[in-house]
């Protein structure tokens, strides 16, 4: 099944499907997890908000569905394209995840490559609004004069970095460090502590 693939190139496919499943897994902590810390152990006296299961959960049986929901319908965090290329990253990383030594001797990772570039911007969109969400209320980051449309999480930087080894598989074909430089907006994950579970 794999005889005509070389050894590098099964390494590389190999590697591109260990990407694909550690970017969505980071996606789905960027998207389910900070929902669901907003709702933990408080209660809401009037306002838009009442608890995690009637704002969230009840919009679909699926709890990341949900919050994908919340994200665009709620608080309008999201659009429907943005919620498209979540949704077929995931299908990507479904069909990889749970049928990849069938998908092995065929993978063309190049293909993939407009995909990466979608959710990397629709992750962006994302990970700009929850650190806005977050900071641009503390008068110490009011005072750095930040330009709020470039700041972005830790969440996202991983991501980003995901997203550059990504591309260089597609173009050399082989797996190196590429550095990575995004001065504007890379102050936030340095401030912060993003390890909220």
């Amino acid at each position: 099944m794999l005889d005509n693939v070389s050894s590098e190139e099964l390494t590389r496919r190999l590697t591109y499907a260990g990407f694909v499943l550690v970017g969505f897994e980071l996606l789905k902590r960027m998207i389910v997890g900070p929902i669901r810390t907003f709702y933990a152990d408080i209660t809401f006296h009037g306002g838009p908000f009442h608890s995690y299961n009637e704002d969230v959960l009840v919009r679909h049986s699926n709890e990341f569905e949900a919050c994908l929901l919340y994200l665009r319908d709620f608080m309008e965090a999201i659009d429907s394209v943005d919620m498209c290329t979540i949704q077929d990253l995931r299908k990507h990383r479904n069909e990889l995840a749970h049928d990849l030594v069938r998908r092995l001797p065929t993978l063309q990772t190049d293909e993939y490559q407009a995909l990466w570039e979608k959710v990397d911007c629709t992750l962006f969109k994302l990970s700009n609004y929850r650190t806005r969400m977050d900071v641009s209320a503390d008068p110490e980051f009011q005072a750095l004069g930040l330009n709020w449309e470039t700041i972005y999480g830790e969440e996202y930087f991983l991501f980003e970095q995901i997203v550059e080894r990504v591309k260089v598989l597609n173009v050399n074909g082989t797996r190196h460090n590429k550095s990575l430089d995004r001065s504007a907006g890379s102050v936030i994950h340095n401030l912060i502590d993003w390890n909220e579970g």
